[in-house]
């Protein structure tokens, strides 16, 4: 693949194969995206598509990486607001999954559909892209003045967080849901609502963890 060609273009003309690429990728996933419908939108020829990535997979995974590390980014800049209560924190990185569905639709639905229903050629790429990006920036997510300090004794920090994570990417993934149908708007013209729910779930875990109230 030829990354450096391709980096060196004009901002313009990156931005507009980049995005062409994303929406059928998006819209279609891999299997079923089409190369002529992104290089009509992208203004170019196939010729000139596949000299910058070679292959369809060298494409997708370029654009996989692209939208991972452009949401990832997105929540890193916004990390001085994080709460450092843990089940505090919890909750307001699962709001911040949810706005980023809202405000990058395209990026966000190709890197979930991506995750969620694996390509089968591009199983063994995205798996360890998957594991690089979960290793590098989860630590990060949680590293920065967490206080666990009103966990029971005994009681796994790190064990404890998975937990967590798992119900509350649960919960998330029932909003993502709904956006998923085209129901984005109404999911948040009601954040109070949105928020009440994500609370009910801390409630159950947090007294299920923490030894008092």
């Amino acid at each position: 693949m030829n990354d450096k060609s391709f980096e060196s273009l004009p901002e313009e003309k990156r931005k507009r194969i980049i995005d062409a690429c994303i929406k059928e990728f998006a819209l279609n996933g891999y299997e079923n995206a089409s190369t002529n419908v992104i290089v009509k939108n992208a203004g170019i020829s196939k010729g000139t598509l596949f000299y910058y990535f070679e292959s369809k997979k060298n494409l997708f995974m370029y654009m996989f990486n692209y939208s991972a590390e452009y949401l990832i980014g997105k929540y890193l800049s916004n990390r001085s607001e994080q709460p450092s209560d843990l089940f505090d924190r919890l909750v307001w990185i699962s709001m911040q999954k949810i706005k980023m569905v809202y405000q990058n639709p395209m990026m966000s639905r190709l890197t979930f559909k991506a995750i969620a229903d694996m390509p089968k050629e591009l199983e063994k790429d995205l798996t360890e892209k998957y594991n690089e990006l979960y290793t590098k920036y989860l630590p990060i997510i949680f590293s920065d003045g967490v206080d666990t300090s009103n966990f029971r004794k005994g009681i796994d920090p790190d064990k404890a967080i998975e937990i967590m994570m798992f119900c509350l990417d649960g919960v998330s993934h029932k909003f993502i849901k709904a956006y998923s149908k085209g129901k984005a708007d109404e999911v948040f013209n009601d954040l109070e609502e949105l928020v009440e729910e994500f609370n009910k779930y801390v409630e159950i875990l947090k007294y299920g963890i923490y030894g008092k109230r």
